[in-house]
């Protein structure tokens, strides 16, 4: 019997498929587009941000100013009366003709569409967004997904094809939403990267719009409220805020700068007059009395990288120092207060890299090197891990067994931390101290794996999941569910009693459309930090 759902999704998959049918899929595709499309985030309950940018077409010559009228409508048609807020905002070549407006006095809980016009006669295309519940409201459910690293020369975007059909409140990006360099990690990329590796802000203005050029990028974009996160490859690699501002502030600024121009985030106005390279994006927002969002920034007031290098490598002295920081005092402490004032029934932290320790044994017990796929039967000791990414938590180990200890210390339930940046799938418990088996779960965390970069099995050129499963729970116990292969989005939902966590795959990033097909389903109860692996 064909239901309301899959009659929604039957009209929404229309769109979708116009959009891939219609563009052009060989190596001679143009970087640029003709429209740049909509975006919207940072949902509110009587407010929302709104993004476009003027396609070069519709620009002023000379590089003039030009007037964008912006509407927001409670009908797709527009039809007289059902436009509730409009207004004028101006642009320039300063800002790369992009525009973004923060509208205030919407209702909560409520879907509205929006559009962009000029005096000229261009018309964006329509946008649709909705407004989070009243602070007091109690929703019976929120529900969202949330995605990460979206190389554009990895693969195409399948999995953002099938997130478009969804029927999700918001959708959450936990960053590497361009990446700045230009060398890919195969021989034969999916497709052309013309802007090679971004330095300046043109070039990285440039990426934006490269990565914009793909219209399932610009759908995905334009049929929800996102509440965006930077993560290190918006600037560059491994990026850390302390060490960047002293080698490469103009880099740093530059990155900033399109970062805000092209994302639909507050702060509505750029960096600050005094030019400094710095931006608060860590952020909370609330949905009723149901769910809190805490939307971190790990990368901006970050201690760099230890030890000789960053992935496969045994710990060293300096990782002991506890004065190491990800997070920056004043984000700990917001994050802090914040937790601890929330009256929320779930907490969810949005993360960009993995808080759960991983680490895998060297089959020697000495040799720091190699992945170790053979040769381990037993659980080992912690003296023998090799850790597999010290730009993640496990690089900042004191500030994470604080954070995670005080969260127990204040008894503060239903934390969930969403993470990205590890192009694979992980789900497990967080507890304040790994190496020690009695130490209690005192909140949940769940990674999804990327949206087209690549992921272990391109590294390794096969799928290693099966041995993975084997190997790795037998050093880290916490670890409740992995994949190595697919690539996906996340989807939660989230009721008083359970909170749900689907991880939803493409077969193949390969090729634009593409099957996709539940790949796990995971139970997170009301008031137990624990998962349920269904």
């Amino acid at each position: 019997m064909l239901n309301r759902r899959m009659l929604l999704k039957g009209m929404l998959a229309m769109p979708i498929a116009a959009v891939i049918a219609g563009r052009k899929t060989s190596r001679g595709e143009p970087p640029f587009t003709a429209d740049y499309g909509v975006a919207s985030g940072d949902p509110k309950p009587s407010s929302v941000v709104l993004w476009t940018r003027v396609p070069e077409a519709a620009q002023p010559l000379g590089g003039g100013t030009i007037g964008v009228q912006y509407q927001v409508a409670g009908s797709s048609s527009f039809e007289p009366g059902s436009i509730v807020i409009q207004g004028e905002v101006a642009t320039d070549a300063a800002n790369d003709y992009t525009v973004k407006v923060l509208v205030e006095g919407l209702e909560p809980a409520t879907r509205y569409f929006y559009r962009f016009v000029t005096a000229s006669g261009y018309q964006s295309v329509v946008g649709r967004t909705k407004t989070a519940p009243a602070p007091d409201a109690q929703p019976d459910t929120v529900s969202f997904a949330f995605v990460s690293c979206q190389q554009f020369i990895d693969g195409y975007y399948s999995v953002f094809a099938r997130l478009a059909l969804e029927d999700v409140d918001f959708c959450a990006h936990l960053g590497d939403a361009i990446y700045e360099g230009g060398n890919p990690f195969v021989a034969r990329p999916f497709r052309e990267d013309p802007v090679g590796e971004a330095r300046t802000l043109t070039a990285y203005r440039q990426k934006y719009q490269l990565y914009l050029s793909d219209p399932v990028y610009r759908e995905v974009r334009r049929r929800f409220p996102w509440v965006v996160v930077w993560d290190d490859h918006e600037l560059v690699n491994n990026y850390a805020g302390s060490v960047i501002a002293e080698q490469d502030p103009q880099r740093q600024r530059d990155a900033y700068t399109a970062f805000l121009e092209y994302t639909p985030i507050q702060p509505v106005m750029p960096l600050s007059p005094d030019g400094l390279p710095s931006v608060q994006i860590y952020r909370q927002l609330s949905f009723g009395t149901l769910l809190e969002i805490f939307a971190l920034d790990a990368r901006q007031y970050r201690d760099g990288v230890v030890c000789e290098r960053d992935i496969l490598v045994k710990g060293c002295p300096e990782l002991d120092n506890a004065a190491r920081t990800m997070l920056g005092q004043a984000q700990r402490d917001w994050l802090h207060t914040a937790l601890a004032a929330s009256r929320a029934r779930w907490r969810c932290v949005l993360n960009q890299m993995m808080m759960m320790r991983l680490a895998v044994a060297s089959a020697s017990g000495t040799k720091a090197e190699g992945l170790p796929l053979a040769a381990l039967r037993q659980p080992v000791q912690i003296d023998q891990d090799v850790y597999v990414n010290l730009d993640a938590w496990d690089g900042y180990p004191h500030e994470r067994a604080t954070l995670l200890q005080w969260i127990a210390d204040q008894g503060i339930a239903n934390v969930v931390v969403c993470s990205g940046d590890f192009h694979n799938c992980y789900a497990g418990v967080l507890k304040p101290d790994f190496t020690n088996p009695e130490s209690p779960a005192v909140a949940v965390e769940v990674l999804g794996g990327s949206v087209t970069s690549y992921g272990a099995t391109e590294y390794f050129g096969r799928d290693l999941t099966a041995q993975a499963r084997q190997i790795i729970p037998r050093v880290n116990p916490h670890i409740a569910y992995l994949d190595l292969k697919y690539h996906v989005y996340t989807k939660v939902d989230v009721t008083p009693g359970h909170m749900e966590v689907s991880y939803i795959a493409a077969r193949t990033v390969a090729q634009p459309i593409s099957q996709t097909f539940l790949l796990q389903r995971l139970t997170i109860p009301d008031g137990e930090p624990r998962l349920i692996v269904s």
